[in-house]
């Protein structure tokens, strides 16, 4: 019986590298020559010593101090007497700060809410004004001869703190105020 050849094409044998090897290949000589390259450029200088020699180095260059803190202080110290004239000065400030304390009382506020041309607005501005417990009042204002406004005032309020608390409880109730500095007589 005659054999039959299976498979009587001969496969043609593969030569060179493949793809995959030379890729890996040039990058790993890429990489070389780059450190080549960073050691090539770092400057002689910089030359890093072993730990050992730079401890060595910075313990014989170290100058030991020749002072005590606690010794110096108390030679330092410098005592200074009270005149009577730094009395009189604390009283002169005292004064001028009561005097201060004076003026800022004798200083009142009036907040502005709101301005109209219209009577009947201003007072329903004041009425609305009202409902929030502060009481307010329609100043009526000719301007050159030929306009008149009318303005919703609160005041006349004595002290910082307290026009500005109104000024804070307006704000919570959307009402836009500004404040107005008056001396009282």
């Amino acid at each position: 019986m005659a054999t039959k050849r299976r498979n009587s094409r001969k496969k043609p044998e593969k030569k060179g590298l493949p793809i995959a090897a030379m890729l890996i290949s040039f990058s790993v000589g890429a990489f070389v020559m780059f450190l080549l390259h960073i050691k090539d450029t770092v400057p002689a200088d910089t030359v890093v010593e072993p730990k050992a020699k730079i401890s060595q180095s910075v313990e014989s260059n170290t100058i030991e101090p020749t002072f005590d803190f606690y010794d110096i202080l108390p030679e330092m110290e410098v005592k200074v007497d009270r005149p009577k004239v730094a009395k009189k000065q604390q009283t002169v400030q005292k004064s001028k700060q009561t005097a201060a304390v004076k003026k800022t009382e004798s200083v009142s506020y009036l907040i502005q809410v709101g301005s109209f041309r219209n009577a009947v607005d201003a007072d329903g501005f004041k009425a609305r004004v009202a409902l929030l417990g502060i009481e307010s009042k329609v100043q009526t204002v000719t301007i050159d001869n030929s306009e008149t406004w009318h303005r919703v005032l609160i005041g006349p309020i004595v002290g910082r703190d307290k026009a500005d608390s109104i000024q804070k409880q307006l704000n919570k109730n959307k009402i836009d105020s500004f404040l107005l500095r008056t001396r009282r007589s």
